[in-house]
């Protein structure tokens, strides 16, 4: 009796052990899962790092060779890179409407492209010009809008790229008076702002019928 008793702690404990043994190669066996994450986690810090530290790098060359005296701020935003240029006097690195800038931009992204391959974009700002000129382009958005339906005449607004376009576009958009369009080629287009086109009360009708 006192052997079958022997026998049957000794079984147990047997199967208390196998039972840490299998908890033990489990958790063995996520260990290196979870390292081998924390190595890639860390990996792409690093690479996503020395990218924008790449492009930071370029553009403070860039202003060296121009005889710019400017520090260059770098971070992300959505994915995306940002530089911002502080030290800029006199504006040089904005430009007449930015086009400056958007030059460098437009250098920035050819460069970070050709290097990387990837689908993220650079943008480039200079005390920060970019807010100012969001902000400027919705007021003469308004203002203009405004003499169009007093005068019930189509105005131009100026010549603008595509960013600076869709600004006066959207800040438009929700007018049912107001209508937009883009006239030209190239980078730079014309964009008028004038009335919209009012519907004939019996062709709406026509049409509903």
């Amino acid at each position: 009796m006192e052997r079958n008793e022997k026998d049957h702690r000794e079984d147990n404990d047997q199967e208390v052990e196998s039972e840490r043994t299998d908890l033990f190669a489990v958790e063995s066996a996520k260990e290196p899962e979870m390292k081998d994450e924390k190595i890639l986690e860390e990996y792409d810090k690093r690479r996503r790092e020395g990218k924008i530290e790449y492009i930071q790098s370029i553009l403070e060359g860039i202003l060296f060779r121009m005889g710019v005296e400017a520090k260059v701020m770098a971070g992300e935003a959505g994915g995306d890179i940002q530089l911002e240029i502080s030290g800029d006097s006199g504006g040089l690195l904005i430009g007449k409407h930015g086009r400056t800038l958007d030059a460098l931009q437009y250098v920035l992204n050819r460069i970070y492209q050709k290097r990387f391959e990837d689908g993220e974009k650079v943008f480039v700002d200079a005390e920060n010009y970019r807010k100012r000129r969001v902000e400027a382009l919705e007021n003469l958005a308004l203002r203009l809008g405004e003499k169009v339906k007093r005068r019930r005449r189509a105005v131009v607004a100026g010549v603008f790229n595509s960013r600076d376009r869709r600004i006066i576009h959207m800040t438009l958009k929700g007018d049912g008076l107001l209508e937009t369009m883009s006239m030209g080629e190239g980078f730079y287009k014309k964009l008028v702002i004038r009335p919209r086109a009012r519907v004939d009360r019996n062709d709406e009708r026509e049409v509903t019928e």
